[in-house]
């Protein structure tokens, strides 16, 4: 079982804070999707999401050539509603309103 620290550990980090937010507002999004959302490269993504399937905190699956990403959903139910508040009350602050307002203007559009 995940311990607080780790927990914390992992919200530290603005990327993955930022990847799990997205996570939080779809049922599960692909690589691709937090490039463009965060403008980020590849390399970069696939290595903040190891450290979060590492912590247990998302799952992936491959499908074609992209990775998809979801929250755990046997998360630990302190940790579900722990990860669950923290994004509440983020949702209103720079820069996850920026992020959701691309993530709804990318969705609109279509994915990969």
């Amino acid at each position: 079982m995940m311990s607080p620290t780790e927990f914390f550990k992992t919200l530290s980090d603005a990327t993955r804070l930022r990847c799990l937010f997205l996570l939080s507002q779809c049922k599960s999004l692909c690589v691709c999707d937090f490039m463009e959302i965060l403008d980020a490269p590849q390399s970069r993504i696939s290595r903040h999401f190891k450290y979060l399937r590492d912590a247990g905190l998302v799952t992936d699956e491959r499908k074609d050539q992209w990775v998809h990403y979801r929250i755990n959903p046997e998360l630990a139910p302190q940790w579900r509603d722990m990860l669950k508040q923290n994004m509440n009350h983020i949702r209103g602050q720079q820069p996850f309103v920026d992020d959701l307002a691309r993530l709804k203007v990318y969705l609109e559009r279509g994915c990969c």
